[in-house]
């Protein structure tokens, strides 16, 4: 597993974060679930990701992390990238 970088985090504390596979090179979105619930991780790929339903604001945070991200050759997996939920808790 390579670096994760967090695209996304819940009130309640759960995070979504997109890392890619030192293996296979392919990204992966992993769910990280709050203390209170246990924090479990689940893992997917992101096309799984982008089309499980019903959708959230997660899914449309991937979109836009993606997008702003694409030309980069490491697809961005980087530590100074502000995330779009970052950008909206600091609205």
């Amino acid at each position: 597993m390579g670096d994760l970088q967090e695209f996304a985090s819940s009130s309640n504390g759960d995070k979504w974060l997109v890392g890619k596979d030192g293996t296979t090179n392919r990204l992966f979105v992993l769910h990280r679930g709050n203390a209170a619930s246990g924090g479990h991780e689940t893992s997917s790929s992101v096309d799984a990701f982008l089309n499980q339903q019903p959708f959230g604001p997660e899914r449309d945070a991937l979109v836009v992390f993606l997008e702003k991200n694409k030309n980069s050759e490491d697809t961005c997996i980087r530590e100074d990238t502000e995330t779009p939920s970052l950008r909206l808790a600091e609205e």
